[in-house]
Parts: structure tokens; C-alpha cells; sequence
């Protein structure tokens, strides 16, 4: 396991887990780079085997917030911590650093447990969302968006103009600038698109409208995690938006 895989393993673990600011202690892994310290030093429990310590390089003026969960990571740190003949995980260091330079690329498809992927999805925005929906109907999602509005970041969506959406038990266009897509076309069609973006860094796309409806479908959804797919749907975005009815 490389240091990149051994940091994805390390915030999956945070995620699934069980500690009240996981969501916090993830969005600091994120600009954390991760390096393996191997030493010659004897851990004295195990015949032949050396310490390695584990250091979690992050810019300094965060670094004060990482060392409040430092025993915390430790211990997630010693769970997933890889077996080894010749070395054992001896403790994390937490370090001043830089930014990571090397781009994290990942990609998550998942078939259950859309709506609450989207909501932590939602909540790890620090600056932007911009949402392309055919359907959007699900008060839950739309209160996680208010949350983030109050939070400053900001919010715009595309959104096609059907009865459905109109009708919602929430008005989209009072609460964030909304673009209401009409195409016209022989045949009456609707903008089909359903993603969202998220700080022109991650993507979700797929089948899954937010509407309460999809929570029962049987959907899908990709989460892409790197800056070039989240330009291309940046751009389509702004394709949309610059013309709220589409002639064909």
C-alpha cells in the first residue's frame, strides 16, 4: 500500500465511522499529505521489528485543528495500519506542510444510499454548487442546500420547467438563483441532465433525480473526484444557463 492509497483508506475509515466531526477531521485529511517515516529504531515488542511512524503534512495554519483528533487518528491509523514482517506502526506525527501537489482522482459508484451520499456530499462544500436536475422535489436535500447558503457558500442551480418542479413544497427560485430550461422542439421534451458540482472539484451523476420518488428506484450514481470531469460539467452548465429555453 503507497502513501496516496494508504491517505483514501485512512478518510474512508473516518467516514464510515462513528466520531461527531468526522466531517471535519475528513476535510482536513484531504489537504493533508500523507508520508511514511520507516526507521532503524527497534520497537522492542517483536524481534527484528522497526518502528514506522506516520506523518500527516498539512499547511500551518491548520495544523492546530488536526492535532485536536491527533489520539483519535492514531488509533484509526493503528487498525488499518497494513501487516508487516519487518515494520509495525508506531504513532502519526503531524507536521507543517504544503498543499498536495499531485491531483486526488477517484471514482465511487454506489446503487443504495444515494440521498445520504449526496447529503455528506453536500455538506463537504466549502465554496460552491451548482446542480443541473430534471426533477427536484426532496425537501431533504433542499434544507442541506439552505444550510450550506447560511454557511456562504454559493449556490446555483439549472432546473427544467415542469409542473412537477413549480409545484414543489419548497420554491427553488426565493431561495437560490434558479434557471427554469424550457426546450422547444416538434415533440415535447424536457432537459433530461442530473448532476451536481461541487467546488469545481467532485461531480455526482447519474440516473437519481432529487425527488423522494428516486429514494424508492432503483438508481445509480457516480461520484467523480477530479478537476478535469468537473470543468467538463462546469462548462455544460454554463451552456445550459446561458440560455434558459433550448430550440431544436
Amino acid at each position: 500500500m503507497n502513501e496516496q492509497q494508504f491517505k483514501k483508506l485512512l478518510i474512508d475509515t473516518v467516514k464510515v465511522g462513528d466520531h461527531p466531526d468526522k466531517e471535519k477531521i475528513n476535510s482536513l485529511l484531504k489537504i493533508s499529505v500523507v508520508r511514511f517515516e520507516k526507521t532503524g529504531e527497534y520497537t522492542r515488542r517483536l524481534w527484528n521489528h522497526y518502528k514506522e511512524y506516520i506523518y500527516l503534512c498539512i499547511i500551518p495554519e491548520k495544523m492546530i485543528e488536526l492535532k485536536k483528533y491527533e489520539v483519535y487518528l492514531n488509533e484509526v491509523c493503528g487498525e488499518i495500519y497494513p501487516p508487516d514482517d519487518e515494520y509495525e506502526f508506531w504513532s502519526i506525527l503531524i507536521r507543517p506542510g504544503s498543499l498536495p501537489v499531485e491531483e486526488e482522482i477517484s471514482q465511487e459508484i454506489l446503487f443504495e444510499g444515494i440521498q445520504q451520499q449526496i447529503i455528506e456530499e453536500i455538506r463537504s462544500a466549502k465554496y460552491l454548487i451548482w446542480i443541473a436536475m430534471a426533477w427536484s422535489t426532496d425537501p431533504v436535500l433542499f434544507k442541506e442546500l439552505l444550510k450550506k447558503k447560511a454557511q456562504g457558500v454559493t449556490i446555483e442551480i439549472v432546473m427544467d420547467d415542469n409542473d412537477k418542479n413549480r409545484n414543489a413544497e419548497f420554491d427553488l427560485g426565493t431561495s437560490f438563483p434558479t434557471h427554469w430550461v424550457r426546450i422547444e422542439s416538434l415533440y415535447k421534451n424536457i432537459m433530461h441532465e442530473k448532476f451536481c458540482i461541487i467546488d469545481l472539484n467532485t461531480v455526482i451523476h447519474g440516473t437519481f433525480n432529487w425527488t423522494k420518488a428516486a429514494n424508492y428506484n432503483k438508481e445509480t450514481i457516480s461520484i467523480d473526484r477530479n478537476r478535469t470531469t468537473a470543468e467538463a460539467f462546469a462548462d455544460e452548465f454554463m451552456k445550459i444557463k446561458k440560455s434558459e429555453i433550448f430550440k431544436f
